[in-house]
């Protein structure tokens, strides 16, 4: 059977923890960016209610300016 490594190289066992950490870490930061878009995405919509909502708002007081105009 051959040693892990030679002359201070490192072999198949270090590489495959190398990879294995690689892999979750990679795994964990997919895991947080989901879940900050999930939490950021659902306010993004709130935010782009409230200003269709208050766009309604403006345009109603102009046309109410625009009647007060032509009295």
């Amino acid at each position: 059977m051959l040693p892990a490594f030679l002359g201070g190289l490192p072999g198949g066992m270090e590489f495959a923890v190398i990879f294995l950490n690689v892999v979750i870490l990679v795994a964990v930061g997919y895991v947080v960016l989901s879940v900050v878009r999930a939490v950021g995405g659902s306010s993004r919509r709130d935010l782009e209610d409230r200003v269709a909502n208050l766009e309604g708002q403006v345009e109603v007081l102009r046309e109410e300016l625009r009647e007060r105009d032509d009295e």
